[in-house]
């Protein structure tokens, strides 16, 4: 199977990265307010979660070719504009407080990522007050809530990236309860979202103590990141498990948004491997006429008005290896 890949034509990702970000200014920039769009027909500014993508594809790039950084720097200070009484809101202000512990996770992980390939401070400060409001989404029993106005339930989605997030920040700030705060979270995670007959992470737990036992590639992602990052045990069970559940047929079996981020982790832990450039290949071998990719990366079917979060997560994606 490797040597089969290794004969390959070698895939330009930056090429194919660069192509998409070019879509993405083309098709969903909003130019009076520099924000971009959830959708191709601009009806309305994009939510949180896929402004937190939009700005790691954007930090990516800006890593690999400085070109990119105007770009960087005109998106991540217009989408402040999302800022609401302490927290990232799920679409501009002026409106109705609806803030999402998840986004902020998502933000302050973008932020640091800014900070990082711009050197601005304000955006580590930025970064830490997003990570400051989605810790305070904390239960006093433990996990964070996903949602602020109803609490219902405790996420892998909102725990693992502010645990992800708190290690990033902390590699800034020297803050050692940052550190702890991480395993902790990290620790909880894993005692009441564990499947503990493959290792891989289920999606939430009610506040009537019931369990959504739905896998998403992001969740074990984060999980996979957290774990490698604080050096905890059964990182190779988690990982081989992730690619026997995800990784059918070459392809990774999950929407575009999700799918990135285990990637990602894959990546992080082990190194760009033949049989991960080929799944991003796959999906760019689906592209549209007009230069849409895929929302799932195994269906490959192109939606007619995508949303941006599957559009920014092929772009991150591209850059990502391009950058290793």
């Amino acid at each position: 199977m490797l040597v089969a890949l290794s004969s390959l034509q070698e895939p330009d990702f930056a090429k194919r990265g660069e192509e998409s970000l070019q879509m993405l200014r083309r098709d969903y920039l909003i130019t009076t307010s520099k924000l971009y769009a959830e959708r191709p027909d601009k009806k309305q500014p994009a939510f949180n979660w896929g402004v937190g993508v939009m700005l790691s594809a954007l930090n990516s790039a800006a890593k690999h070719n400085p070109k990119f950084r105007p770009w960087l720097r005109e998106y991540a200070d217009a989408s402040r504009v999302y800022w609401n009484q302490g927290g990232y809101d799920v679409l501009p202000v002026p409106k109705p407080l609806d803030r999402y512990y998840d986004d902020n996770a998502w933000m302050a992980l973008a932020l640091v990522e800014t900070y990082e390939v711009l050197g601005d401070k304000k955006y580590l400060t930025w970064a830490r007050g997003a990570l400051d409001f989605a810790l305070e989404g904390e239960s006093k029993d433990g996990g964070i809530f996903w949602r602020e106005s109803d609490r219902a339930s405790r996420n892998t989605r909102s725990n693992a990236p502010t645990a992800v997030a708190c290690l990033a920040v902390s590699r800034h700030t020297k803050e050692k309860r940052l550190v702890d705060k991480a395993r902790e979270l990290t620790l909880w995670t894993r005692k009441h979202l564990e499947d503990p007959s493959d290792g891989l992470y289920w999606d939430n737990l009610g506040n009537d103590g019931r369990i959504d036992k739905t896998k998403w590639t992001y969740n074990t992602a984060l999980m996979i990141r957290a774990i490698h990052e604080l050096k905890l045990d059964g990182l190779d069970r988690v990982m081989r498990s992730s690619q026997r559940h995800w990784l059918r047929d070459g392809k990774i079996a999950d929407p575009g948004r999700f799918s990135h981020l285990l990637l990602e982790a894959w990546v992080s832990v082990e190194g760009v491997r033949p049989e991960y450039k080929r799944a991003l290949e796959i999906v760019s071998g689906a592209r549209s006429s007009n230069g849409h990719y895929p929302d799932h990366w195994a269906k490959l079917s192109v939606p007619k008005n995508p949303e941006i979060l599957d559009q920014a997560s092929f772009a991150r994606a591209c850059f990502f290896l391009a950058n290793r």
